[in-house]
């Protein structure tokens, strides 16, 4: 992702730490990314199976869901300040015999602080939920997406 699309998210600080589970899928079968700037939490990212946008519940988060605003793209995406949704039918059956899926829709939150300012929030979200939502979905092995 170009870096001009994620640096308004990103205050400014020295010390950056990050926390991550990108590795070992048949542990871990979801995605998670946190990161902190001098000791901060400002960006939390988590992809798992949570239904669509409409079974996320905004209020959750703190912000109103009137204040939702669609972001074109690929995928079914919505912006907050502050938060991020985006999802898609996503299907990763689990091991063994039977029907348990891991995940039937890969839901990508992303929720972060900074910029402070409503509409610079909801305008640096806009920019990365599509890139970084596909590249989550590239990581996941959905039996739709296969042939991507």
């Amino acid at each position: 992702m170009a870096a001009d699309l994620y640096e308004p998210l990103f205050p400014g600080g020295s010390d950056v730490e990050i926390a991550q589970s990108f590795e070992r899928f048949e542990q871990q079968p979801t995605r998670w990314c946190r990161l902190r700037v001098d000791g901060d939490i400002i960006l939390n990212a988590d992809a798992a199976d949570r239904g669509g946008i409409d079974d996320v519940n905004p209020e959750a988060y703190d912000v109103d869901p009137a204040d939702a605003q669609d972001v074109p793209g690929e995928y079914e995406a919505a912006v907050w300040p502050g938060l991020a949704v985006a999802t898609v039918p996503c299907t990763v059956p689990g091991p063994g015999p039977g029907n348990h899926h891991y995940i039937e829709n890969l839901t990508l939150i992303l929720e972060t602080e900074h910029p402070g300012d409503d509409d610079e929030s909801r305008e640096a979200l806009a920019g990365v939920i599509q890139p970084l939502f596909a590249g989550a979905l590239e990581m996941t092995p959905c039996e739709e997406h296969a042939a991507r």
